[in-house]
């Protein structure tokens, strides 16, 4: 039984170009080829950013039980390149992600067919590789660089290099990577791709420490004692004043989720502890953000619904 293409749309703090007036609608259907009973939870993701990879259009549906493939249907700016991602997610262990696909400038809707959603792995703060016509999304670990692209996922180590940075695959030393400042040589197999530039989108959240204002919106006590910090290997630090939280994150696009939290174990005061057990089940729901125009503010969100609010 497929998903019926009822997806509820919300737009990102970002405001859309003050050109990009018309609109089309992008629909197709995701799938993923694992045999296996989707959750009653998995959230259905449709993710439109800029080419610069900032999140733009953001869409989030409950499967209610329904399984692959799933029809969506999304409302886009039609003047601008876009980059889409679709997925399934129902926990950080069982997520779902397409490659990220270009969407060229044009007026006319477009259906993209079937849309395959591969297990997604651990990229940290991941952005692309504008390779010609070519995207290549990457992330960068401690002393690692992992890449997406052809359905395989590269995992290149830091070499020395007399100027750069150069990533080689371990396992096939005809693959790597060279960076110079934001342009790149990669190379696959020993096949040289053009030119590669790295995206950088024009606000991220990994710049300084944010303050937790609200929590399912319930205002915290006392914020200024809140602690917030991405890390762009993937790494988060948090607390709400009285514990620290450490662990993971994802981040592809407009996409956002928390991995596996590991927590120091002191007693809290009332009230303390309360918040800290809510900010802890919020994390276990997220998968989206939003982040106003001057980065000054980070919302967090599930499902399309704020439930973390923080101030830089």
């Amino acid at each position: 039984m497929r998903f019926p293409a009822f997806i509820i749309i919300f737009l990102s703090l970002l405001a859309f170009p003050a050109t990009a007036t018309e609109m089309r609608v992008i629909s197709g259907q995701v799938m993923v080829l694992e045999r296996m009973a989707l959750p009653e939870n998995t959230t259905l993701i449709v993710d439109v950013a800029t080419s610069g990879d900032q999140g733009l259009v953001p869409s989030r549906a409950l499967s209610e039980g329904r399984q692959s493939p799933f029809d969506f249907s999304i409302e886009v700016p039609a003047e601008i390149d876009l980059v889409l991602r679709v997925g399934l997610r129902a926990d950080d262990e069982m997520f779902w992600l397409s490659e990220p696909r270009l969407i060229a400038t044009g007026s006319d809707d477009l259906d993209l067919g079937n849309i395959r959603a591969l297990r997604a792995p651990q990229m940290g703060f991941a952005t692309l590789l504008a390779c010609g016509n070519t995207l290549v999304e990457i992330g960068f670990l401690p002393d690692t660089v992992r890449l997406r692209l052809n359905e395989q996922v590269l995992s290149m180590t830091a070499q020395p290099a007399a100027s750069g940075a150069l990533y080689v695959d371990p396992s096939n030393p005809a693959s790597s990577i060279h960076m110079k400042g934001d342009s790149a040589l990669l190379k696959i197999d020993g096949a040289e791709l053009s030119e590669c530039m790295l995206a950088h989108p024009e606000v991220d959240f990994t710049q300084g420490v944010w303050n937790i204002s609200a929590i399912n919106d319930k205002p915290t006590l006392f914020p200024s004692r809140t602690e917030l910090v991405f890390f762009a290997d993937g790494r988060v630090s948090a607390t709400v004043g009285c514990n620290r939280l450490i662990g993971g994150y994802r981040r592809h696009g407009g996409i956002l989720s928390f991995g596996r939290i590991a927590s120091t174990l002191m007693a809290c005061p009332d009230g303390l502890d309360d918040q800290e057990r809510s900010f802890a089940a919020a994390l276990l729901m997220i998968d989206g953000y939003l982040l106003d125009s001057d980065a000054s503010r980070l919302t967090l969100t599930a499902n399309g619904v704020p439930v973390v609010h923080a101030r830089r």
